[in-house]
């Protein structure tokens, strides 16, 4: 899997975990068959919605928000700004952190992707995990900055409990904010501030859905 390329004078770096479905632990099966009458092999899909780098929307939270088709078509692009956080292992993310990684740089709708310096496979329950985690406090700050979406890889957790990614979703959901997961490759970037492509199926009664998370570095007016 080719994870930097040159599209013209910009540089494009995949932000997604590619998908082996018989590696996976959530469930993944493609279905391969020829079809006689059209001379040619189609594919069933049956995985989960959450697999892979994907998109969660509100109505992953609540039935009365919005799923895919109910958010607009710009949830899913914008200006996205990493925010390397200095911070114990093991600590809640609160808005010290936030303030201190972000100095100034967030603007209303961008994509905010979070990362540390300590890493752990997500969703792997590790008991040595040592990644820091969303809590009520960073949720409520994310959403004071009016951004559009929420990314992490692995170094950031939103499931260290079931009480705190509780209520992080609480705290950002009922503004559309998105949470873009299990994004990989971050440290592929050569900038901290570029386009951000991440689009899922247009699907009716999504909840969420794996995308191909696509940075685009260089772009006039998404390069600061």
């Amino acid at each position: 899997m080719v994870v930097v390329e040159k599209l013209g004078h910009y540089r494009v770096v995949d932000l997604s975990k590619a998908i082996y479905p018989d590696k996976e632990v959530r469930r993944c099966e493609i279905i391969r068959y020829y079809q006689e009458w059209t001379k040619d092999y189609h594919s069933d899909l049956n995985i989960e919605s959450h697999l892979g780098t994907h998109v969660e929307t509100p109505y992953h939270y609540n039935d009365a928000w919005p799923d895919i088709l109910g958010l607009p078509l710009t949830s899913f692009i914008g200006r996205a700004v990493v925010l390397d956080l200095d911070i114990a292992p093991k600590a809640p993310v609160t808005a010290r952190e936030l303030e201190a990684a972000d100095i100034g740089r967030i603007r209303p709708d961008d994509v905010v992707i979070l990362t540390s310096s300590h890493h752990c496979e997500p969703f792997s329950n590790d008991p040595d995990d040592q990644r820091p985690y969303l809590c009520r406090e960073s949720g409520e700050w994310l959403a004071a900055k009016r951004v559009k979406s929420i990314g992490f890889g692995d170094s950031v957790a939103i499931e260290h409990s079931v009480e705190d990614a509780c209520a992080v979703h609480e705290a950002v959901m009922p503004y559309g904010i998105t949470f873009l997961e299990v994004m990989q490759n971050l440290d592929q970037l050569q900038t901290d501030i570029f386009l951000l492509i991440f689009m899922p199926m247009p699907i009716e009664g999504l909840d969420s859905c794996c995308v191909r998370a696509v940075a685009v570095e260089g772009v006039p007016g998404f390069t600061a």
